[in-house]
């Protein structure tokens, strides 16, 4: 087993993870509740999301590490079974000034464009939960810690098949001794799913944020978790 950090041609495996990880987390069927109807979509924008998020990484703004184990399939060779993206303090690397690969497909944000036109997707909640997370990591992290203090761990995904083999705690703890390293605090929403591993690994609760479209009475909370600087 081992870790490294992503390259390009790992863009199919951690497709192939996101697509079968990502439909245990409760936000996966509030923002694409149409997923089972229309499965190529799913695959087709998951693959998409994923190739700017590693064109981005090749700039050098987010940090994506995947971990490596023993095929199922045939245990004499390593296959990419988990995977996390870590969005590093602004101002840690100065943004190029000529257009990458990285922009295409964003937002004046930075962000990966929502895409409202995939047919798996409800857009009012893709939206209602871009507005609630964008103000939240604002709120509870950026101004409470400071832009340029705090890493942010973005997605976790582990493949099911794989899932109890340490491998989400061990991408976890790449970040955590980074941080130590720098002087970052660590932050993250987190899904439930996901809970119990940060606070395993000393997270704590500062508050929670709600994706909720006007006029639904459907919605979800989101934590939101730190781990201090002074307490790695």
């Amino acid at each position: 087993m081992s870790m490294r950090a992503a390259q390009a041609s790992d863009l199919d495996a951690i497709t192939w993870i996101s697509v079968a990880a990502t439909p245990a987390d409760p936000l996966c069927d509030y923002r694409y509740p149409y997923r089972e109807q229309y499965p190529e979509d799913f695959q087709q924008f998951s693959r998409i999301r994923l190739s700017e998020f590693l064109a981005e990484a090749a700039t050098g703004l987010i940090l994506i590490m995947v971990y490596e184990a023993l095929s199922m399939e045939d245990p004499s060779i390593r296959k990419v079974i988990s995977y996390a993206i870590w969005e590093l303090p602004k101002g840690h690397v100065e943004r190029p000034q000529t257009t990458t690969l990285s922009e295409v497909g964003k937002q004046s944000d930075g962000k990966p464009k929502d895409r409202f036109e995939r047919r798996d997707a409800n857009p009012a909640r893709l939206a209602a939960f871009r507005a609630g997370i964008s103000g939240a990591k604002k709120a509870m992290f950026d101004d409470k810690y400071g832009a340029d203090k705090h890493i942010y761990l973005s997605l976790l995904n582990t493949h099911p098949d794989y899932q109890g083999q340490g491998a989400g705690k061990t991408l976890c703890q790449w970040g955590l001794e980074k941080a130590k390293r720098e002087g970052w605090t660590v932050t993250l929403f987190s899904s439930p799913m996901g809970k119990r591993l940060y606070a395993k690994l000393g997270f704590r609760d500062v508050g929670s944020f709600r994706t909720q479209v006007e006029g639904e009475a459907e919605f979800l909370d989101i934590s939101a978790m730190v781990l201090e600087e002074s307490s790695l």
